[in-house]
C-alpha cells in the first residue's frame, strides 16, 4: 500500500511539472502571431512632381491604423528627395535622410519594414508618409502599407 501511494505521489509530481513545462513553453508560442495582420490590409499611395508627396493610411472610427512599411522611389531630376516623414506614430514621428533621386542608370528608392507593425498615436487617427518632390523630377512616389485592427 505504501508503495502505491508513492507511486501516486510520483506521477502527481510529474504530471505537475509537465503541466507547468507547457504553460511556461507551449502557452507563450500558442498566443504569439506568425506575423501577418489580422485586420484588413490597407495602403497608402501617392505620385507628385513638386511640393509635398504624401501617402496617407487613412483613419477609421473605432480601430487602430498600423504601418509596416514603405517605399519612396523618384524618377527624374539629380536633385535629392526627402526628408521623409512618418507621422502619427505611438511615441513620435520618425524623420529619415534618405538620399533619394531619380537620376540614371539606377535611381535609388528608400524602403522601410516595421516588424513589428507600428501602431498609431490612437485610435481613429491616419498614418502619414511626407516627402518633398523637387521641381526637377518627373515623378516621386509614395507607397505605404498597414493594417487596422
Amino acid at each position: 500500500m505504501v508503495a502505491l501511494t508513492r507511486r501516486l505521489s510520483n506521477c502527481a509530481a510529474v504530471l505537475a511539472a509537465a503541466a507547468l513545462l507547457f504553460v511556461l513553453f507551449v502557452g507563450p508560442a500558442a498566443a504569439q502571431t506568425s506575423g501577418v495582420p489580422t485586420g484588413a490590409i490597407i495602403t497608402g499611395n501617392a505620385t507628385g512632381s513638386t511640393g509635398a508627396v504624401v501617402g496617407t493610411l487613412a483613419a477609421k472610427a473605432g480601430v487602430t491604423t498600423y504601418i509596416c512599411g514603405f517605399n519612396v522611389s523618384a524618377v527624374g531630376g539629380a536633385a535629392t528627395v526627402g526628408p521623409i516623414t512618418v507621422a502619427n506614430l505611438i511615441g513620435s514621428s520618425q524623420v529619415y535622410q534618405a538620399p533619394v533621386n531619380g537620376t540614371a542608370p539606377a535611381p535609388t528608392v528608400a524602403a522601410f519594414t516595421f516588424y513589428p507593425c507600428i501602431p498609431a498615436s490612437a485610435p481613429n487617427t491616419a498614418i502619414t508618409v511626407t516627402t518633398t518632390a523637387n521641381g526637377t523630377a518627373t515623378a516621386v512616389d509614395v507607397n505605404s502599407w498597414g493594417f487596422q485592427q
